[in-house]
């Protein structure tokens, strides 16, 4: 298991690096706005890509058919409880007040029911699945260090100042 993960994360570091490469000399180094448009785009999804990182690698573990049923039906009831703000609209009308009371409702609740989520979820899993999520959330951290870190370079001191 150890080995797989291991070898998973190196491979998507591999691709990761090349993928950086490319853009590096490819349409964004050009200096178009189509390039810069790109760009930005790509940034917007990588930060929200974030968001759902720790279910994701939690589905990466070696779940048994019994662990995985009951982390979604987790998910699904702990999205389900959340508030939501488009119960202000009607078919003829709109509920400023509502719509503001669910919307900051549902911001309030949204870090302690993730934390929830996170904390049944992860009392579904067993003790090596536990040190695996560990570690690989650990490597992704460190992957998103080096590509962040990576990211602060511009036409100057990337790729030989061009």
């Amino acid at each position: 298991m150890n080995k797989k993960i291991i070898l998973g994360l190196t491979a998507t570091a591999l691709l990761t690096s090349s993928l950086q490469a490319f853009n590096g000399q490819g349409q964004m180094g050009q200096g178009s706005k189509q390039g810069f448009k790109q760009g930005k785009m790509m940034m917007q999804g990588q930060r929200h890509k974030g968001k759902h990182m720790f279910m994701k690698t939690v589905m990466m573990l070696d779940l048994s058919d019994e662990q995985r049923t009951k982390i979604i039906a987790i998910v699904k009831k702990s999205m389900a409880s959340m508030p939501n703000p488009h119960e202000a609209f009607t078919e003829t009308s709109f509920d400023k007040k509502k719509f503001i009371k669910l919307a900051n409702e549902r911001r309030d609740a949204k870090i302690e029911t993730r934390a929830d989520m996170i904390e049944k979820v992860y009392a579904v899993l067993d003790a090596s699945q536990k040190k695996d999520l560990k570690t690989m959330l650990d490597m992704k951290d460190i992957m998103k260090k080096k590509m962040m870190k990576g990211m602060n370079c511009n036409a100057k001191n990337c790729n030989g100042g061009r």
